[in-house]
């Protein structure tokens, strides 16, 4: 059966289930299921592996319910699709216009904290691969639909799975945009640890900074503590900002920053607190990297656009004897975790501490003539009317995971991008057109005999 042959039925299918697929996704966005808290992340694993199972499918729990598996299909090759039931927590309630986790439909979207990232992409595949496998057609590949738990904090997951079970031999992550990402920015995240100590000379004395609420978000409030003397009384310093996905700052204002500049302003006494805040806002409004060397000049290698190393502060916590500070790094193919580490082993001492520990994903490059690749774009092109390009994802993906894996979908050109963001959603077109992308790609290589390596 070719393109032509099945494209009419699988449409119709997803056509004919709009209405299921809403309300499922609804249910979906209504567990709470935030990185952190386990009970619900494993709450929402179960209900995807209950969809799974309703449509047919082959569903089970992994790794003590770190990762989920939902599976059909028959053949000696795999396409995976990799995707993630955690959270981001959902940042300010009083600046979402409906609750976050209450979804609802307006302005021909579905409203919620996981609608746009991964939820939604979650429940189109589902109902894509539901869509070719009532084809009735013999299956030629095996199609596997992998759910992680710790996508947005730690990937603990991700890592145990790829040491404990056999991999898909190409797939995507519906994790990013459209179009194809071939190209994918290596993340790091760099927690630097500086002891406290007492106030040198007069001046009120900071005692504490406290900001953030996810190592991978733009903070949009910071708070600083501060002792006046005499009597110790304690003044309260706030700074709001704007949260984003840290792996585009420039589309955030981050409250951190804010609180160090605000801080400029007032006659502190020097000491640790002090030193953090001045290198924060010296070294790191700048998310670039110019301040510290870290600063990209070329966008493009090999004629393909890698964009530049960015740098967000995203977290920071003040404790009895110690501050500590997250930095979410971003960089482009080329530049080397090494160089990294070096430039901040060289702010943490300017900060008077230590690099405490880093966690780092690669950067990701995926040649565009790949078979499965091929297929993808071809997919994305006869849904779209559009013509497939090959671009940069600029989030941490679990593209990143294994090989063969490429972020693909679910944000469409000129869609607005609101992952992480107050008042996330998913508008109901774009939840059908993913379906039929994904549909179209499943059938075109699943049913293929053809190797798609």
């Amino acid at each position: 059966m070719n393109v032509d042959g099945y494209k009419d039925k699988l449409f119709a299918f997803l056509e004919a289930n709009e209405e299921n697929m809403i309300a499922d996704l609804k249910e979906f966005v209504r567990i709470p299921s935030i990185s952190t808290d386990l009970e619900q992340v494993r709450r929402a694993l179960d209900y995807a592996l209950s969809l799974g199972e309703r449509m047919g499918f082959s569903s089970r729990a992994v790794l003590d319910g770190q990762v989920g598996v939902i599976e059909t299909g028959a053949g000696p090759e795999t396409l995976g699709i990799l995707s993630h039931v955690d959270v981001v927590p959902p940042g300010d309630l009083e600046a979402w216009d409906s609750p976050p986790f209450e979804p609802v439909i307006r302005d021909g979207a579905i409203w919620g904290r996981g609608t746009l990232d991964d939820k939604g992409a979650i429940i189109a595949s589902l109902y894509a691969m539901k869509a070719v496998a009532d084809l009735g057609q013999p299956w030629r590949k095996k199609v596997q639909l992998i759910l992680g738990t710790q996508e947005e904090v730690d990937w603990t997951d991700m890592r145990a799975y790829v040491k404990s079970f056999p991999l898909p031999d190409y797939g995507f992550t519906p994790d990013g945009e459209y179009p194809l990402c071939n190209i994918e920015k290596g993340m790091m995240d760099v927690e630097i640890a500086v002891p406290l100590d007492s106030p040198a000379g007069e001046g009120l004395f900071l005692s504490a900074i406290d900001g953030g609420k996810a190592t991978n978000v733009v903070p949009d409030y910071c708070r600083a503590r501060l002792l006046k003397k005499p009597g110790d009384e304690v003044v309260t310093i706030e700074a709001r900002g704007k949260s984003a996905h840290s792996c585009q700052p420039e589309k955030g204002e981050n409250a951190i920053i804010n609180l160090c500049h605000r801080l400029k302003e007032e006659p502190l006494a020097e000491n640790a607190l002090a030193r953090v805040a001045k290198v924060l806002r010296e070294k790191f409004a700048d998310i670039y990297g110019r301040e510290i060397g870290l600063y990209s000049k070329d966008e493009y290698y090999n004629g393909e656009f890698i964009h530049r190393n960015t740098i967000a502060v995203t977290m920071i916590t003040t404790g009895d004897n110690e501050a500590t500070l997250n930095f979410n790094v971003r960089f482009a193919y080329g530049t080397t975790e090494e160089e990294i580490l070096e430039a901040f082993r060289g702010v943490a001492s300017e900060m008077g501490g230590t690099v405490k520990s880093y966690k780092a994903l690669p950067a990701v490059y995926i040649s565009k003539d790949r078979p499965f690749m091929q297929a993808f774009a071809r997919a994305y092109e006869t849904v779209t009317g559009l013509k497939n390009e090959f671009t940069l994802a600029y989030g941490g993906s679990y593209a990143k995971a294994m090989k063969n894996i490429v972020s693909w979908g679910p944000i469409f050109p000129g869609e607005e991008d609101t992952c992480h963001e107050v008042n996330e959603h998913m508008s109901l077109r774009s939840l059908m057109l993913n379906a039929k992308i994904f549909a179209l790609a499943i059938a075109g290589i699943a049913l293929s005999e053809k190797s798609f390596k």
